[in-house]
């Protein structure tokens, strides 16, 4: 079993050789990474891992990541099919911890069966806290109790895959064959094969995904200022308020804006909303370096040692927790594209309404247009008008003989 993981980076030094060491004492065998043009230490990082034959490195300089970020996942993901041999491919960012709860990354893939082509893991965010020095799993072990995001997913290889949706859709070429749409008029019998789909998901959630999307002031800004320049971005209310405060140098409003104080931090522990999660913090302490000599072997070891010292009731209960995550992520995604269909619907009808007014008053304008064609050939044709451009013409003829006369 060949465990590829795929990362799109850019300046990610203060925690990318974290999330590194953590990801090949799971089990990840293999990197492939895209780096969008990165300032600081990351390509030193990365190249590192690539000398020591860990990893694949690609580079994009391209400013428009919105628009890139599917091209570049799916390019990685076909390449850990078709040149490094992966089993399973696992896409993530570089603030993105793929925590298992039974055993490592390598024994959760290993007992995903056939027919099932994906795994889900939802993906709970850590709290911003003001800044402080130190590597961001020391720092911040505050997090949202159940993820409100959409789940992230990992997927068996394949050459000819699609990576869409941020990393959280995946599909290809023969998937669409015999989907029909939902719904019809009057029902028929239907005979024939089923449409087959490769990407089946598991119906088993193992692992969670530690998130540290706000890891500093530092980062948040700089983010929030590649984010208002890139053109790709859709053109909405957000994204242009975005760019005047961008623009009006009032950024760092958004941080403070975000960042929760003491009390609303004591609030949330109470009442559920949030968690104090230390398991990455104490999984790192003492992870080895898998760049040091013998490091992968004894990184595995670390990590299968970690595991073994879980104790039964721990991972009932955390199993329990995802399954329940991951069917609130469902029904949350149900609602939602109900009211997508639901919105897209009214537009729809708001749409054919103002096209059949276009196209009465283009109606009213033809016949106004024949209307007043028949009014002037009426006017062209009548005796008045024939005895007004006789008058006209011997008027014309009678000036230039007069003119010719002088």
């Amino acid at each position: 079993m060949k465990l590829v993981m795929t990362l799109k980076v850019r300046d990610e030094e203060d925690v990318l050789e974290s999330n590194l060491r953590y990801h090949v004492a799971q089990g990840i065998d293999f990197f492939i990474v895209t780096d969008n043009g990165s300032a600081d230490r990351t390509p030193e990082i990365l190249a590192a891992y690539q000398r020591a034959g860990l990893m694949h490195l690609l580079g994009d300089d391209s400013p428009n990541y919105f628009a890139m970020h599917g091209e570049w996942v799916s390019q990685m993901a076909r390449l850990a099919a078709t040149d490094f041999g992966a089993d399973w491919v696992i896409h993530t960012d570089a603030d993105e911890f793929w925590w298992p709860v039974t055993g490592t990354l390598g024994d959760v893939f290993s007992a995903v069966r056939e027919p099932y082509g994906v795994l889900f893991a939802p993906r709970p965010e850590f709290i911003p806290r003001p800044d402080a020095p130190g590597p961001v799993h020391q720092r911040l072990v505050v997090r949202e109790a159940r993820s409100r995001l959409r789940p992230k997913m990992a997927h068996r290889a394949a050459p000819d895959v699609v990576v869409s949706g941020g990393g959280h859709h995946v599909g290809g070429p023969s998937d669409e064959a015999g989907v029909r749409p939902p719904g019809r008029l009057a029902t028929y019998p239907y005979s024939g094969p089923a449409p087959s789909l490769r990407f089946v998901p598991a119906p088993w959630w193992p692992v969670r995904i530690l998130h540290f999307p706000h890891r500093s002031s530092e980062h948040f800004l700089r983010r929030m200022e590649q984010y208002a320049i890139d053109d790709s971005f859709p053109d909405s209310g957000s994204v242009r308020e975005l760019r005047r405060q961008r623009a009006e140098g009032r950024l760092i409003e958004r941080w403070v804006a975000l960042v929760p104080d003491e009390r609303e931090v004591e609030a949330g522990l109470l009442d559920g909303r949030f968690v104090e999660d230390h398991s990455l913090r104490e999984f790192m302490r003492d992870c080895p370096d898998p760049l040091a000599e013998g490091g992968v072997a004894a990184a595995r070891r670390y990590a299968a040692e970690v595991v073994a010292a879980r104790s039964e009731e721990r991972r009932r209960g955390e199993l329990a927790t995802l399954e329940l995550e991951m069917m609130e992520a469902s029904a949350r995604t149900n609602a939602a594209r109900q009211r997508q269909r639901t919105r897209h619907r009214a537009r729809a009808v708001s749409s054919a309404r103002r096209l059949a007014r276009t196209r009465e008053r283009l109606e009213q304008v033809k016949r106004e247009n024949r209307r007043l064609k028949r009014r002037l050939t009426a006017a062209r044709s009548s005796p008045w008008r024939r005895l007004a451009g006789a008058v006209s013409q011997s008027l014309t003829r009678a000036l230039r003989r007069g003119g010719g006369g002088r």
